[in-house]
């Protein structure tokens, strides 16, 4: 039970974590009301743009590159925070773990909010909508969802592109984006490149489809 759970993504290198884009390593610390060991980061001050920061699935996708995966981490109690309706960046976060699964990640979001631990507006209803119950396919609920067209696309390109068609293919692909590169224009080390027949891919069989399906 915590409070503010919130998505990151971290680069996984040699058994040590890192923040993506400034690569620095998260150390390893005792947490004690978590009564455990995990990896923790500080910065000095929340001045000029300072401080980890953390929010929804959606944003964290955003930075997942190579070697990255996503997280579950929550700011420190004793450190200085802001709160956002989409997340937070405080002066030291921690991690509770991976994320591997939606459910049990909506789970414990929603359990810590029941059980009195204040959390972040938009997660809490990404929480809400993860655990809600359908009788469906993963097939129609594609159709059916702009959240899950919208998770569907940022999971492929990295950001949220509203427009771009999907196809639910057989199998447990992951969303990929499928289409002809064309150079349109290049120029020194400068390229402009355009696709035709543009469109993302997704197994009807992936886990994170699958488990918004599930009983």
């Amino acid at each position: 039970m915590s409070s503010y759970i919130a998505f990151k993504s971290l680069r996984v290198t040699n058994g040590e974590l890192y923040s993506p884009w400034y690569h620095i390593r998260w150390n390893e610390a005792y947490v004690p009301f978590l009564g455990r060991f995990t990896y923790a980061l500080e910065t000095p001050s929340l001045e000029e743009r300072q401080g980890i920061h953390a929010a929804t699935l959606y944003e964290a996708w955003r930075y997942v590159e190579e070697h990255c995966r996503l997280f579950l981490v929550i700011p420190s109690p004793d450190s200085e925070t802001e709160i956002g309706t989409s997340g937070w960046r405080t002066t030291c976060a921690i991690l509770i773990g991976e994320l591997t699964s939606l459910r049990e990640a909506a789970k414990l979001i929603l359990s810590s909010h029941r059980a009195g631990y204040p959390q972040v507006d938009e997660i809490l209803r990404w929480a809400r909508f993860v655990l809600k119950p359908r009788r469906m396919t993963t097939r129609e609920l594609v159709e059916q969802s702009a959240e899950v067209k919208r998770m569907i696309r940022v999971a492929a390109w990295g950001y949220y592109v509203k427009n771009t068609p999907i196809k639910v293919i057989e199998g447990d692909q992951p969303p990929t984006l499928v289409g002809s590169k064309h150079v349109v224009y290049q120029r020194h080390s400068h390229r402009l490149i355009r696709y035709s027949d543009l469109r993302i891919e997704v197994g009807e069989s992936w886990s994170m489809l699958t488990e918004l399906t599930s009983p």
